[in-house]
């Protein structure tokens, strides 16, 4: 099924879902990387949710409680005023009731009902101005309202009603695809395409095209523009259509790759490969989609978006199962078992600390939602008592269970989102 964008009103809720009485606003069908068909449309919702992650922090926003994050704040990530890092969920400040929440790096925007973006964080702030950074949640308002929200490296995009995207921050590699890299210092439009759904990687961004169809501008050093072949031009400034015939109804654009989800499930990716993070039992990259290994079907992707060659992808199947390939130095596939030795390609040496396939992470089941980070994933599970659960890096509080101790196994996050306050 392609997903078409609805017209909402006021007082409409994009991109949501209910599950037993509890809307979430899940991460997997709206925020980033999708807007939400029409028949997902819900009435005021009586508690929602919705998780995004950046590098090393972590946000989700409830409509009863506001907005809360946890992890790293070196760059004011947290919305709370502060720099201190957070170990668990700490109240935005301003008491925003967000119907959609993006991340990505070290950036991360709220979209309220209105169709305004309030964004805190490093750059994607200020339009145009390098190094701005925001401690709090600061407003910017599009020239219309906008469904759905998505965050790239200091930049973030959004669409209007009618498909039209505008985007705002750094374009020196074109990711504000206006058609050249020149800094721009207020929101633009993405000319002459309509889109229902947008992706955004580090320095690159992805349109999804009501019939299918994907375009993708900015960066393409390694391919995850997937125009099939890298060509002279590093820097894409407009958006050019992904080659192939595969019809998508789902982007997630990582660092440097891209993957997206076929009408039928089927995940595909493109771009670099280092650590496997393709997913095709290879460290080959890739620059047209190719098809994910291991025959599974799934409901949701998402990539990490950290600038490095060390990232990972991961998927929720259609049973619920959560699903990772790629980069795993800090258990952020969530199994301490991989089933292929990787060669670092910096060095040489072999490593066991990555898969080039996907792997199923341990104990976790009825996933509604997931996100990334750099080094960590989170996953919503559904049910009367809805928790979020993370695996990873823990350096810096990111998985939010009140510790520094990073894990393989999943741990919960706790505090202030009315979940249960004990790891499972």
């Amino acid at each position: 099924m392609i997903i078409m964008i609805p017209r909402v009103t006021k007082t409409s809720r994009p991109c949501s879902t209910r599950l037993l009485g509890v809307l979430l606003f899940a991460a997997a069908a709206c925020g980033r990387d999708v807007t939400a068909p029409p028949s997902l449309v819900e009435a005021k919702p009586s508690t929602a949710t919705s998780l995004a992650l950046g590098a090393r922090f972590g946000c989700v926003s409830t409509t009863e409680l506001g907005a809360f994050c946890w992890g790293d704040n070196s760059s004011g990530q947290m919305g709370d005023s502060t720099r201190s890092r957070r170990v668990t969920p700490v109240p935005t400040r301003g008491s925003h009731v967000f119907v959609a929440i993006a991340a990505a790096e070290k950036t991360a925007c709220g979209l309220d009902k209105d169709g305004a973006a309030w964004c805190w964080g490093e750059d994607a702030t200020k339009p145009g101005v390098a190094g701005a950074i925001a401690d709090v949640p600061t407003k910017i308002t599009p020239p219309l309202p906008i469904l759905t929200i998505a965050v790239g490296r200091r930049f973030a995009c959004g669409l209007a009603a009618d498909g039209e995207a505008f985007c705002w921050g750094e374009n020196g590699r074109g990711q504000l695809g206006v058609g050249d890299t020149l800094r721009r210092t207020g929101i633009t439009v993405v000319p002459d395409r309509r889109f229902v759904a947008l992706s955004l990687g580090f320095w690159h961004a992805c349109g999804l095209e009501s019939g299918g169809a994907v375009y993708c501008w900015g960066d393409n050093q390694y391919g995850e523009i997937g125009l099939g072949q890298l060509g002279a031009a590093l820097f894409i400034p407009t958006p050019q259509r992904v080659s192939g015939t595969v019809s998508f109804k789902l982007l997630a654009s990582g660092s440097i790759h891209t993957c997206g989800l076929s009408t039928s499930g089927q995940a595909y990716c493109w771009g670099s490969n280092f650590g496997g993070y393709l997913g095709n039992g290879t460290a080959d990259f890739k620059l047209s989609p190719t098809p994910v290994s291991g025959g599974l079907t799934f409901t949701t992707l998402r990539a990490s978006r950290a600038n490095s060659i060390f990232s990972h992808t991961c998927g929720i199947a259609t049973s619920g199962d959560v699903y990772c390939w790629g980069w795993n130095s800090s258990g952020q596939l969530g199994s301490a078992i991989t089933k292929d030795a990787c060669v670092n390609q910096t060095t040489g040496a072999v490593t066991e600390q990555c898969s080039y396939l996907p792997v199923k992470v341990a104990g976790v089941s009825g996933a509604i939602a997931l996100d990334v980070g750099v080094a960590h994933s989170c996953a919503v599970i559904g049910g009367f008592d809805t928790r979020i659960l993370c695996w990873g890096d823990n350096t810096n509080g990111q998985l939010g269970d009140g510790t520094l101790t990073s894990s393989t196994l999943p741990v919960q996050v706790l505090g202030g989102l009315k979940l249960p306050s004990s790891n499972p």
